[in-house]
């Protein structure tokens, strides 16, 4: 028969608490390292190598929290107030371009009241405004169709933020039309070139989203985008600006306005 070696008590009794100490810092030890362990599929704070690019990216949220958020009524007059001043200036309406400035310069200063002081995206739209201002006053038609077409681009930047009726992207359609009409008249075959990689990139995100309410009308652009990708000539681009314009109305439909 095997004879068990006894142990005092009190030795039994440190040696117990020794077990328990070392237990419990394993047991630290463990839920620490399964916490710093990045869940599968990799963690979202885990540094992106340059080049690298997200399987899946996360949701655009506007760093004022903005998403969610109707767009404000200051935001949708100034782009509405900018193609005004668009189509005004093409025309030489010299008289209703001054009173659509004045209008838009009101919207700015409203929005400015909603937007913190020295936001990138309010500078740029008080930029490109005072570029405008300028144009206008000079009588200066080309500069003012682009600096008009520019703020229409700052405010569909900034409705992105929101939560518009009509996807920004859209509004950038309409935008791209017009740059071609106006990179067609100057003959810019880079800038020309440059508009049409800008929208099919557009078109490709927002092409989902008409498909759901229409496909006819998605196959119906898709197919515009497709021939102004094959345009050569500034003729050509501006023939197909124009239907491009056109079109970007029926898209709005297809969204409920």
């Amino acid at each position: 028969m095997k004879t068990r070696t006894r142990v005092p008590r009190d030795r039994r009794s440190t040696i117990a608490f020794g077990m328990l100490v070392v237990t419990a810092i394993s047991m630290i030890s463990s839920s620490a390292c399964s916490r710093s362990q990045p869940p599968a599929g990799g963690s979202t704070n885990e540094a992106t190598a340059p080049g690298d690019v997200p399987a899946t990216p996360p949701p655009r949220e506007s760093a004022r929290g903005t998403a969610g958020v109707s767009v404000p009524p200051p935001l949708a007059d100034a782009g509405e107030f900018a193609e005004n001043l668009y189509d005004f200036a093409r025309a030489k309406d010299w008289k209703n371009a001054d009173a659509r400035l004045a209008d838009l310069k009101t919207a700015a200063k409203q929005l400015r009241t909603l937007i913190p002081k020295g936001s990138a995206e309010i500078d740029r739209l008080d930029k490109d405004i005072a570029t405008l201002d300028r144009a206008v006053t000079e009588r200066d038609q080309r500069a003012a169709t682009r600096a008009a077409n520019q703020v229409t681009r700052d405010a569909a930047d900034m409705t992105a933020m929101y939560e518009p009726s009509v996807p920004a992207e859209v509004t950038r359609l309409d935008y791209y039309g017009r740059e071609l009409e106006i990179w067609a008249e100057t003959g810019n075959g880079d800038k020309l070139q440059a508009t049409v990689r800008a929208m099919r990139r557009d078109w490709d995100a927002l092409r989902p989203a008409v498909q759901a309410r229409s496909r006819s009308e998605a196959e119906k652009f898709g197919a515009l985008v497709a021939q102004v990708e094959k345009a050569k000539t500034p003729a050509e681009f501006g023939r197909l600006a124009k239907a491009l314009l056109d079109e970007v109305d029926n898209l709005e439909k297809v969204f409920g306005t």
